[in-house]
């Protein structure tokens, strides 16, 4: 992949559990690392759900490999206020980059 591909700026999360002022246990998204990165889109579905029509959308993004940031399907990957759900990581044959399968388009908080 060519460096000048990665033009997206993705923040990755991770949820944590953290007590709040009244001592109850609750789950947050927190920032972890923030890359460079490409988002290609790849396929899409509509379906309904508890009655509402909901879209789903498939797609793969691509991140430089470093050594010293792990990146694992438990996190979830940010860019322009749209949340990717990570599926799998994938390295490539020169273990350079790493590509992400995600979905977009349903939330699961």
């Amino acid at each position: 992949m060519q460096t000048g591909r990665l033009i997206n700026r993705i923040v990755f999360q991770q949820k944590t559990k953290e007590k709040d002022e009244l001592g109850q246990i609750t789950e947050k998204w927190n920032d972890v690392i923030t890359l460079w990165g490409a988002i290609t889109d790849q396929t899409g579905r509509e379906f309904n759900s508890s009655q509402t029509e909901q879209s789903v959308s498939n797609c793969t993004i691509t991140v430089r490999k470093y050594k010293n940031v792990l990146i694992t399907p438990d996190m979830r990957a940010c860019h322009n206020g749209i949340i990717y759900d990570i599926k799998a990581v994938l390295t490539n044959e020169k273990q350079t980059h790493l590509q992400l399968p995600c979905q977009k388009g349903v939330r699961y908080d």
